[in-house]
């Protein structure tokens, strides 16, 4: 298959599973870490390290995390915010080591309640030995406020990844 057959047929796909979760409210993050490709990846896998980074705010923090790190094996991360407690929880669609994972993502802060889960996709490229593009794409919201209160909390987690497995 030619280089551009494969990044057509590569987009097609991407356009049918957007479509599939109503990609017209999407949340992009994009960002360059100091951290090889596989650690970024298997950051997302180790309840302990995500503990660390899935804190959307200031003062936020994850007292529980539990991963089945299988596609269809499942996840939940318990946000903490003063007393409230907020579970964030998914399904793992996609495990393809170092590149990419995909996940559907199912918020509290999702409104009104979502009639589906909405779906997470993380890709990994690596740029050199320790420096790696993080690309974050959300899709599936209700309706605009529920997307836009997903785009700072996304943010900070991938800004928080970076941070956090420095060293």
């Amino acid at each position: 298959m030619s280089e551009n057959n494969a990044v057509s047929q590569g987009k097609s796909k991407e356009k049918a599973q957007a479509g599939a979760w109503g990609a017209d409210l999407k949340v992009s993050v994009k960002r360059t870490l100091s951290i090889s490709a596989q650690r970024a990846y298997e950051s997302w896998l180790e309840p302990e390290t995500l503990k660390k980074f899935m804190t959307p705010g200031e003062g936020m923090s994850v007292p529980k995390a539990t991963v089945d790190a299988r596609e269809g094996g499942e996840f939940l991360i318990v946000m903490k915010a003063g007393d409230q407690e907020m579970p964030h929880h998914g399904v793992y669609k996609t495990l393809n080591p170092y590149k990419e994972l995909a996940f559907t993502w199912l918020s509290p802060f999702q409104q009104p309640p979502a009639a589906q889960d909405s779906l997470v996709t993380v890709t990994f490229r690596e740029i050199s030995k320790n420096e790696t593009e993080v690309h974050l794409t959300h899709v599936g919201f209700a309706n605009e406020e529920s997307r836009s209160n997903h785009q700072g909390g996304w943010d900070e987690i991938v800004r928080s990844l970076g941070e956090i497995t420095l060293g």
